[in-house]
């Protein structure tokens, strides 16, 4: 095989069929750094070469470096607005698609208060701190020493700093569900991140896991999804599945059609056959290259107390009748997976 062809082709690590290079040299979040994009020929998830995790980047997310404008003042105000809300669980289950998925998945499978839980890119800490105040015995764990930090001031002494790699070692069979929303899309190994999972679960455990999803975009999509290394796959249902299906584990993913049909929703898809359009977010000196340009969500933060801008989004989203001609679908912007660990 010629050099062109290694490097044209290269092995998807979720079902270990071949993938072709389909955009040489995107731009990556750092100036100046540039990623290949490889797509599966089989479950058509995408991911990139070269594959990095860089912890400073988690720490510009999460403001790490006061004298840099991390940009993220969105999370640090969820969090102060989740600790002054009653019922934080409801509040954050009808705030996001995203955590309306886990919360179903966590009914559909009758998990009762009290179950031990661990959260896996825990961030600021609000959903699981969220999870603490309805009954349930839940930790977090996060990348960012910055993030856990923060959480366990501000919430309580429930947050560990580390790597579910690490942090399997010490406590198999620990826990009845783990939950990690928007974190598979970042690690460089999804099968050793399921793997150790899995292994902190007790058996007949659950593992739900919420990824932004490939499948709604047009075919030919390249990457519609955050800059590498910030995300470094872009996962189809068949890819989750696919890891499941190496560790013998059964897979459902949850059904969004209830949310669409009683919530205000959209969804963005990409354009097939262009160039993707993001990064570089920051210089080599990891300040930002351009702000974000501030909208209407900017002017409400400024004014109103968090609780109270989220009770209004929840409102919001439940404003039936602007929902007019909208299809009902089974998908939304990401995807949840539930994998049974046998």
């Amino acid at each position: 095989m010629s050099e062109t062809l290694k490097t044209n082709f290269k092995q998807c690590l979720l079902c270990a069929n071949e993938s072709r290079l389909v955009f040489s040299d995107m731009n990556g979040y750092v100036e100046g750094t540039k990623y290949d994009v490889y797509e599966c020929q089989n479950c058509n998830s995408s991911f990139v070469s070269p594959m990095s995790n860089l912890k400073e980047e988690y720490d510009i997310i999460y403001g790490g470096d006061k004298k840099k404008d991390s940009n993220t003042d969105y999370y640090y105000y969820l969090a102060k607005g989740t600790k002054k809300l009653s019922n934080p669980l409801k509040d954050l289950e009808n705030y996001s698609a995203i955590f309306w998925g886990v919360i179903k998945a966590v009914k559909d499978n009758k998990i009762k208060q009290g179950a031990k839980i661990l959260e896996i890119g825990s961030g600021l800490g609000y959903l699981t701190y969220a999870f603490n105040k309805s009954g349930f015995d839940c930790e977090g764990l996060d990348y960012s020493d910055t993030a856990t930090d923060f959480a366990n001031n501000f919430f309580g002494k429930k947050y560990k700093q580390g790597t579910i790699e690490n942090f399997s070692e010490n406590n198999e069979n620990k826990y009845d569900v783990v939950i990690a929303t928007e974190v598979i899309e970042h690690v460089v190994d999804p099968n050793a991140f399921i793997e150790n999972s899995l292994k902190v679960l007790k058996s007949g455990g659950i593992l739900i896991l919420t990824t932004p999803i490939k499948d709604i975009h047009p075919k030919g999509t390249i990457w519609e999804t955050e800059p590498a290394p910030v995300h470094l796959w872009w996962f189809t249902e068949k890819g989750i599945e696919s890891v499941a299906k190496n560790f013998n584990c059964e897979i459902n993913f949850v059904d969004f059609t209830d949310y669409t049909k009683n919530k205000i929703w959209s969804v963005h898809v990409g354009t097939a056959y262009t160039a993707p359009k993001g990064g570089p977010v920051v210089n080599n000196d990891r300040l930002f290259i351009q702000q974000r340009k501030k909208g209407y969500r900017d002017i409400l933060m400024k004014i109103l107390p968090a609780w109270f801008y989220m009770k209004l989004v929840c409102l919001y989203h439940d404003l039936k009748f602007l929902q007019k001609n909208k299809p009902l679908t089974r998908y939304m912007y990401g995807m949840c997976a539930v994998i049974y660990k046998n």
